[in-house]
């Protein structure tokens, strides 16, 4: 366990001076975008976050690859959804009507986008880290789907273009069928075993990444899940876990981090040095032989034959 709440999350936590301690912001989410103005990464806007002079933070930041960074624990309150403008969505008229921050009662989520508009398309893969984790939310606090907003229905005024182009109709239509963005072609699923064409299961942890990651449906298993240690042989700090292989992809498990793909680039370069190696080495053992058969003599290997001769008659001898 690192620390954080999400199992997935790489700690970066802003200091708790800066957020608000056991607001227990369980009531809805908050999706933002950063408009970075230029490349930015979440560890990128974490630091600024740890930074920042107006205290600004989120709960959670999801990068462009898919990292995905806790800022604040779950049970405080954020920095980054304080006050309505006019024009705000009536959705939020009951704590306006009591004063309260609305940072009290939400969680909210960054999503890198390097554009000052917030117009870059979210990538398959923050997309997927996106939905992953909002998924997450709504299951572990019972969040109904109605209770995920922009944050320009706060201010959509200062933060009109905040979240910009989310892709909202997906993340709904993701949720509602339960989390799951479906079987892929010609697999079958009875709930608990996803089986693949060529009839290899697919099971536990696995099975719901696959499900929940847009996998392509020609992507088959090569084998079943096995255990091994160490679980990579070019990175042996992993230590004991499971393995499956798929044709393009290898996904891994290991309870610190639970399920992820695997560094299979760097096995296959791995694989191929100790290819190499072996290679080099039976060339070598072969000039040995070739050259202990030409300058032995004739001699020797006459007396040799001679004397295996003798012994298998004496053998014979023997037996009877």
């Amino acid at each position: 366990m690192n620390g954080t709440d999400y199992p997935d999350a790489i700690p970066m936590f802003v200091d708790e001076s800066r957020v608000f301690i056991d607001a227990n912001p369980r009531f809805a989410i908050v999706i933002h975008k950063t408009a970075c103005n230029g490349p930015c990464t979440a560890q990128n806007v974490a630091n600024f976050f740890a930074n920042d002079p107006n205290e600004a933070s989120t709960h959670y930041i999801v990068g462009q690859d898919g990292t995905v960074v806790q800022c604040v624990l779950e049970k405080d309150g954020a920095g980054g959804n304080c006050c309505v403008d006019p024009g705000y969505d009536t959705f939020w008229q009951p704590f306006v009507d009591k004063g309260m921050n609305l940072n009290l009662v939400t969680f909210s989520i960054e999503h890198c986008d390097p554009t000052i508009d917030n117009s870059t398309p979210c990538t398959e893969t923050q997309k997927q880290a996106s939905f992953g984790l909002v998924r997450y939310l709504v299951k572990k606090y019972n969040i109904p789907l109605d209770h995920i907003k922009g944050h320009n229905t706060i201010a959509p005024i200062n933060r009109k273009n905040c979240p910009g182009n989310y892709p909202w109709a997906e993340l709904m239509s993701y949720l509602q069928q339960g989390g799951n963005m479906g079987v892929p072609t010609g697999w079958h699923d009875d709930g608990k075993t996803l089986t693949a064409p060529n009839n290899i299961p697919v099971v536990l942890g696995f099975r719901d990444y696959v499900l929940n990651n847009n996998w392509d449906s020609n992507n088959w298993p090569l084998e079943p899940e096995s255990e091994h240690n160490p679980l990579e042989e070019s990175n042996p700090s992993l230590g004991q876990g499971a393995r499956q292989t798929f044709r393009w992809k290898t996904l891994e498990y290991t309870p610190s981090r639970g399920v992820f793909e695997g560094w299979t680039g760097q096995e296959l370069m791995l694989v191929r040095a100790q290819r190499d190696s072996l290679k080099t080495t039976n060339d070598q053992l072969l000039a040995q032989i070739k050259t202990l058969q030409a300058n032995l003599p004739m001699a020797d290997i006459q007396a040799t034959i001679s004397a295996c001769t003798k012994l298998s008659g004496d053998l014979q001898q023997l037996v009877k």
